[in-house]
Protein backbone atom coordinates (compact mmCIF):
# COMPACT_ATOMS: atom_id res chain seq x y z
CA UNK A 1 0.00 0.00 0.00
CA UNK A 2 1.58 3.11 -0.77
CA UNK A 3 0.45 7.10 -0.93
CA UNK A 4 0.27 8.48 -4.33
CA UNK A 5 0.48 12.09 -5.35
CA UNK A 6 -2.63 14.07 -6.01
CA UNK A 7 -2.31 14.46 -9.51
CA UNK A 8 -2.53 10.87 -9.69
CA UNK A 9 -6.38 10.97 -9.51
CA UNK A 10 -6.93 12.62 -13.10
CA UNK A 11 -4.52 9.46 -13.99
CA UNK A 12 -6.72 7.21 -12.67
CA UNK A 13 -9.54 8.46 -15.21
CA UNK A 14 -6.92 8.74 -18.18
CA UNK A 15 -5.72 5.13 -17.47
CA UNK A 16 -9.60 3.92 -17.55
CA UNK A 17 -10.06 5.19 -20.41
CA UNK A 18 -7.10 3.27 -22.44
CA UNK A 19 -8.33 0.02 -20.34
CA UNK A 20 -11.32 0.60 -22.00
CA UNK A 21 -9.95 1.25 -25.56
CA UNK A 22 -8.29 -2.18 -25.29
CA UNK A 23 -11.51 -3.79 -25.31
CA UNK A 24 -14.14 -1.84 -25.98
CA UNK A 25 -16.93 -4.60 -27.28
CA UNK A 26 -16.01 -6.40 -24.00
CA UNK A 27 -16.56 -3.81 -21.86
CA UNK A 28 -19.57 -2.55 -23.47
CA UNK A 29 -21.22 -6.08 -23.68
CA UNK A 30 -20.46 -6.67 -19.85
CA UNK A 31 -21.78 -3.57 -18.88
CA UNK A 32 -25.02 -3.96 -21.15
CA UNK A 33 -25.87 -7.14 -19.42
CA UNK A 34 -24.50 -5.97 -15.88
CA UNK A 35 -27.62 -3.43 -15.99
CA UNK A 36 -30.13 -5.68 -17.77
CA UNK A 37 -29.33 -8.13 -14.67
CA UNK A 38 -29.89 -5.03 -12.29
CA UNK A 39 -32.89 -3.75 -13.51
CA UNK A 40 -34.40 -7.25 -14.16
CA UNK A 41 -34.02 -8.42 -10.16
CA UNK A 42 -35.44 -4.63 -9.32
CA UNK A 43 -38.52 -5.91 -11.35
CA UNK A 44 -38.98 -8.00 -7.58
CA UNK A 45 -40.64 -5.81 -4.91
CA UNK A 46 -38.02 -5.14 -2.56
CA UNK A 47 -36.52 -8.81 -2.70
CA UNK A 48 -34.79 -7.78 -5.86
CA UNK A 49 -32.93 -4.54 -4.02
CA UNK A 50 -31.67 -6.57 -1.13
CA UNK A 51 -30.50 -9.42 -4.14
CA UNK A 52 -28.49 -6.83 -6.00
CA UNK A 53 -26.84 -5.36 -3.30
CA UNK A 54 -25.71 -8.37 -1.92
CA UNK A 55 -24.06 -9.33 -5.43
CA UNK A 56 -21.86 -5.82 -5.80
CA UNK A 57 -18.99 -6.55 -4.32
CA UNK A 58 -19.03 -9.96 -6.71
CA UNK A 59 -19.47 -7.89 -9.74
CA UNK A 60 -17.31 -5.49 -8.57
CA UNK A 61 -14.36 -8.12 -8.58
CA UNK A 62 -15.47 -9.13 -12.17
CA UNK A 63 -14.91 -6.01 -13.67
CA UNK A 64 -11.91 -5.28 -11.83
CA UNK A 65 -10.84 -9.14 -13.23
CA UNK A 66 -11.92 -7.52 -16.28
CA UNK A 67 -9.45 -4.61 -16.44
CA UNK A 68 -6.81 -6.45 -15.29
CA UNK A 69 -6.86 -8.80 -18.35
CA UNK A 70 -7.69 -5.94 -21.30
CA UNK A 71 -4.80 -3.92 -19.51
CA UNK A 72 -2.33 -6.76 -19.94
CA UNK A 73 -2.97 -7.08 -23.38
CA UNK A 74 -5.03 -10.71 -23.55
CA UNK A 75 -8.50 -11.08 -25.13
CA UNK A 76 -11.36 -10.68 -22.67
CA UNK A 77 -15.07 -12.04 -23.12
CA UNK A 78 -18.04 -10.14 -21.63
CA UNK A 79 -18.85 -13.48 -19.54
CA UNK A 80 -15.97 -12.34 -17.22
CA UNK A 81 -19.23 -10.52 -15.81
CA UNK A 82 -19.48 -13.48 -13.51
CA UNK A 83 -15.44 -13.99 -13.00
CA UNK A 84 -16.14 -12.15 -9.28
CA UNK A 85 -18.59 -15.65 -8.76
CA UNK A 86 -16.40 -18.41 -9.36
CA UNK A 87 -14.08 -18.04 -6.38
CA UNK A 88 -14.44 -16.37 -2.05
CA UNK A 89 -18.24 -15.72 -3.18
CA UNK A 90 -19.41 -16.08 0.81
CA UNK A 91 -16.84 -13.40 1.68
CA UNK A 92 -17.81 -10.87 -1.12
CA UNK A 93 -21.68 -11.87 0.04
CA UNK A 94 -21.05 -10.86 3.33
CA UNK A 95 -19.47 -7.52 1.88
CA UNK A 96 -22.71 -7.14 0.49
CA UNK A 97 -24.64 -7.70 3.07
CA UNK A 98 -22.57 -5.45 5.33
CA UNK A 99 -22.86 -2.61 2.60
CA UNK A 100 -26.32 -3.20 2.71
CA UNK A 101 -26.36 -2.51 6.35
CA UNK A 102 -24.52 0.45 6.09
CA UNK A 103 -26.88 2.29 3.66
CA UNK A 104 -29.77 1.23 5.96
CA UNK A 105 -27.86 2.91 8.55
CA UNK A 106 -27.37 5.93 6.94
CA UNK A 107 -31.39 6.03 5.70
CA UNK A 108 -32.41 6.02 8.95
CA UNK A 109 -29.58 8.69 10.56
CA UNK A 110 -30.72 10.85 7.88
CA UNK A 111 -34.32 10.31 8.59
CA UNK A 112 -33.59 12.25 11.85
CA UNK A 113 -33.14 15.46 10.09
CA UNK A 114 -35.83 14.94 6.92
CA UNK A 115 -38.21 12.80 8.60
CA UNK A 116 -37.76 9.96 6.11
CA UNK A 117 -38.15 11.70 3.29
CA UNK A 118 -34.81 10.79 1.48
CA UNK A 119 -35.34 6.71 2.90
CA UNK A 120 -39.12 6.50 1.03
CA UNK A 121 -37.55 8.29 -2.08
CA UNK A 122 -34.06 5.90 -2.32
CA UNK A 123 -36.18 2.43 -0.75
CA UNK A 124 -39.80 2.87 -1.74
CA UNK A 125 -38.93 4.87 -4.90
CA UNK A 126 -41.62 7.69 -3.52
CA UNK A 127 -40.36 11.23 -4.32
CA UNK A 128 -41.23 14.24 -2.09
CA UNK A 129 -44.52 15.93 -3.21
CA UNK A 130 -44.16 19.61 -3.92
CA UNK A 131 -45.26 20.47 -0.66
CA UNK A 132 -42.39 19.10 1.16
CA UNK A 133 -40.21 21.92 2.14
CA UNK A 134 -36.74 21.68 -0.16
CA UNK A 135 -34.74 22.68 2.73
CA UNK A 136 -35.64 19.58 5.24
CA UNK A 137 -34.60 17.11 1.87
CA UNK A 138 -31.64 18.88 1.27
CA UNK A 139 -30.66 18.54 5.13
CA UNK A 140 -31.57 15.03 4.72
CA UNK A 141 -29.30 14.92 2.10
CA UNK A 142 -25.99 16.47 2.86
CA UNK A 143 -26.19 14.30 5.85
CA UNK A 144 -26.72 10.79 3.99
CA UNK A 145 -23.99 12.50 1.76
CA UNK A 146 -21.69 13.19 4.99
CA UNK A 147 -22.35 9.32 6.74
CA UNK A 148 -22.03 7.90 3.44
CA UNK A 149 -18.41 8.93 2.47
CA UNK A 150 -16.57 6.75 4.87
CA UNK A 151 -19.21 3.61 3.81
CA UNK A 152 -17.87 4.36 0.38
CA UNK A 153 -14.47 4.69 1.99
CA UNK A 154 -14.52 1.36 3.50
CA UNK A 155 -15.72 -0.62 0.58
CA UNK A 156 -13.67 1.57 -2.05
CA UNK A 157 -11.14 -1.92 -2.04
CA UNK A 158 -12.73 -3.77 0.14
CA UNK A 159 -14.19 -6.46 -2.31
CA UNK A 160 -11.00 -6.90 -4.01
CA UNK A 161 -8.75 -7.14 -1.26
CA UNK A 162 -11.17 -9.46 0.05
CA UNK A 163 -10.67 -11.69 -3.10
CA UNK A 164 -7.45 -11.05 -4.37
CA UNK A 165 -5.46 -10.62 -1.01
CA UNK A 166 -7.60 -12.94 0.54
CA UNK A 167 -8.76 -10.95 3.54
CA UNK A 168 -11.03 -11.43 5.89
CA UNK A 169 -14.32 -8.83 5.53
CA UNK A 170 -13.66 -6.94 8.66
CA UNK A 171 -10.02 -6.03 7.71
CA UNK A 172 -10.74 -5.92 3.95
CA UNK A 173 -12.79 -2.85 5.07
CA UNK A 174 -10.32 -1.69 7.28
CA UNK A 175 -7.43 -1.32 4.83
CA UNK A 176 -10.03 0.02 2.46
CA UNK A 177 -11.07 2.73 3.94
CA UNK A 178 -7.10 3.47 5.57
CA UNK A 179 -5.87 3.73 1.96
CA UNK A 180 -8.57 6.19 0.50
CA UNK A 181 -8.08 8.04 3.59
CA UNK A 182 -4.03 8.25 3.23
CA UNK A 183 -4.82 8.97 -0.29
CA UNK A 184 -7.35 11.76 0.29
CA UNK A 185 -5.67 14.17 -1.67
CA UNK A 186 -5.69 11.99 -5.12
CA UNK A 187 -9.40 10.94 -4.55
CA UNK A 188 -10.09 14.75 -4.42
CA UNK A 189 -8.51 15.33 -7.44
CA UNK A 190 -10.56 12.11 -9.05
CA UNK A 191 -13.82 13.35 -8.03
CA UNK A 192 -13.33 17.16 -9.42
CA UNK A 193 -12.56 15.63 -12.65
CA UNK A 194 -15.04 12.83 -12.49
CA UNK A 195 -17.53 16.11 -12.36
CA UNK A 196 -15.30 17.97 -15.17
CA UNK A 197 -15.53 14.97 -17.64
CA UNK A 198 -19.01 13.64 -16.87
CA UNK A 199 -20.31 17.36 -18.40
CA UNK A 200 -18.99 16.85 -22.07
CA UNK A 201 -20.39 13.36 -21.40
CA UNK A 202 -23.40 14.23 -20.88
CA UNK A 203 -23.78 16.71 -23.24
CA UNK A 204 -22.75 14.67 -26.11
CA UNK A 205 -25.02 11.79 -24.99
CA UNK A 206 -28.08 14.82 -24.97
CA UNK A 207 -26.77 15.56 -28.96
CA UNK A 208 -26.68 11.96 -30.19
CA UNK A 209 -30.26 11.68 -28.07
CA UNK A 210 -31.70 14.42 -30.24
CA UNK A 211 -29.94 13.41 -33.65
CA UNK A 212 -31.15 9.89 -32.96
CA UNK A 213 -34.54 10.46 -32.18
CA UNK A 214 -34.88 12.92 -34.73
CA UNK A 215 -33.64 10.11 -37.51
CA UNK A 216 -35.95 7.45 -35.86
CA UNK A 217 -39.04 9.99 -36.82
CA UNK A 218 -38.98 8.49 -40.19
CA UNK A 219 -39.69 4.91 -38.94
CA UNK A 220 -41.33 5.15 -35.52
CA UNK A 221 -44.69 5.73 -35.47
CA UNK A 222 -45.44 7.73 -31.85
CA UNK A 223 -43.29 9.93 -29.93
CA UNK A 224 -42.63 7.15 -27.39
CA UNK A 225 -41.31 5.22 -30.14
CA UNK A 226 -39.35 7.27 -31.15
CA UNK A 227 -37.34 8.06 -28.31
CA UNK A 228 -37.07 4.18 -27.15
CA UNK A 229 -35.27 4.40 -30.89
CA UNK A 230 -33.33 7.24 -29.85
CA UNK A 231 -32.16 5.65 -26.35
CA UNK A 232 -31.37 2.42 -28.10
CA UNK A 233 -28.65 3.92 -30.32
CA UNK A 234 -27.52 6.29 -27.67
CA UNK A 235 -26.58 3.93 -25.24
CA UNK A 236 -23.18 2.65 -26.36
CA UNK A 237 -22.00 6.47 -25.25
CA UNK A 238 -23.25 5.23 -21.89
CA UNK A 239 -21.82 2.12 -21.68
CA UNK A 240 -19.00 3.65 -22.65
CA UNK A 241 -18.68 5.86 -20.24
CA UNK A 242 -19.15 3.68 -17.37
CA UNK A 243 -16.63 1.40 -19.03
CA UNK A 244 -14.35 3.83 -18.45
CA UNK A 245 -15.47 4.48 -15.05
CA UNK A 246 -15.40 0.99 -13.68
CA UNK A 247 -11.94 0.63 -15.35
CA UNK A 248 -10.85 3.75 -13.27
CA UNK A 249 -11.68 1.82 -10.28
CA UNK A 250 -9.32 -0.89 -10.63
CA UNK A 251 -6.58 1.93 -12.36
CA UNK A 252 -7.07 3.41 -8.60
CA UNK A 253 -6.52 0.00 -6.98
CA UNK A 254 -3.33 -0.87 -8.78
CA UNK A 255 -1.69 2.60 -8.42
CA UNK A 256 -2.25 2.01 -4.52
CA UNK A 257 -1.40 -1.52 -4.00
CA UNK A 258 0.91 -2.19 -6.91
CA UNK A 259 1.73 -5.55 -7.62
CA UNK A 260 5.19 -5.70 -6.09
CA UNK A 261 4.55 -3.91 -2.93
CA UNK A 262 3.42 -5.36 0.58
CA UNK A 263 -0.15 -4.96 1.20
CA UNK A 264 0.22 -3.92 5.17
CA UNK A 265 -0.90 -0.37 6.64
CA UNK A 266 2.78 -0.38 7.98
CA UNK A 267 4.32 -0.47 4.71
CA UNK A 268 2.80 2.76 3.39
CA UNK A 269 5.01 4.08 0.33
CA UNK A 270 5.86 7.21 -1.72
CA UNK A 271 5.78 6.26 -5.20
Amino acid sequence: MRIVPSRNGWRWIADGARIFARGPFAWILAVFGYWGIMLAAKLLPQVGTVIVTLLVPAFSVSFMALARETEAGRRAAPTMLFEGFRAHLPVLVLLGALYLASLVAVLALSALADGGLLAKWMIAGEPPGDDVPHDKLMLGSLVATALYTPVLAAFWFAPVLAAWEHMPPVKSLFYSFFAVWRNWRAFLVYSVSLVAVSIPVFLLFSFALTAFTKLAGGVAASPEEQMAAGLLAAAPLLFAAASVLLASFYASYRDIFPPDAPVTAGALTAP
